[in-house]
């Protein structure tokens, strides 16, 4: 009986010791994961904002122009800010790597282009511009802004196209499940 109790704790034990192992994060996964997050964050903002700007144009009132101005700013600092993190992060040390690396670094360049052209448009308004000569400015930007949050999913396909491991890094990652 002993015997049958000492089994059953070093089973038990060895059980929770293997549960807490083999769980290694390959560096594909984990780059996986961090360029998931950082376009996941980008790509909610863009969507919220872009429907935020859609709606104030759909019903305009007082604040109109100020929740307009403040939707763009927010457009326009989130997609700086995915466009830097994607080319700063460190892909894998694989040639899938370096593919990968260059279709991030390729979106990244749009999504700055595409920031800087928002930010020109923006600020090439008036400043006393009426909500009509906003909503005239604005009006091309919401289908761009859409156009991109497409062409993020066409890239991530191309780049779990880059190789094996880093299909599965993808396939892993958990903030990749939304690009799945």
């Amino acid at each position: 009986m002993l015997r049958l109790a000492a089994t059953l704790v070093l089973s038990a034990t060895l059980a929770i010791l293997g549960a807490g192992c083999g769980g290694d994060t390959s560096a594909e996964e984990e780059w996986a994961a961090d360029v998931c997050s950082a376009v996941g964050n980008w790509q909610d903002e863009a969507e919220q904002s872009t429907e935020d700007v859609r709606e104030a144009l759909q019903s305009p009132g007082a604040g109109t122009v100020a929740t307009l101005e403040a939707e763009v700013r927010e457009i326009i600092d989130a997609t700086q800010e995915v466009g830097n993190d994607l080319q700063e992060l460190e892909a894998p040390d694989t040639e899938a790597g370096e593919d990968a690396k260059r279709e991030l670094d390729t979106l990244a360049t749009q999504l700055e282009s595409t920031a800087t052209n928002i930010e020109e448009t923006f600020d090439n308004l008036p400043e006393d511009a009426g909500l009509s000569e906003l909503a005239n400015a604005l009006e091309p930007l919401v289908p761009t802004i859409q156009s991109l949050i497409a062409s993020v999913s066409s890239t991530f396909d191309a780049v779990k196209e880059s190789g094996s491991e880093l299909k599965e890094g993808f396939d892993n990652a958990d903030s990749c499940d939304d690009f799945r």
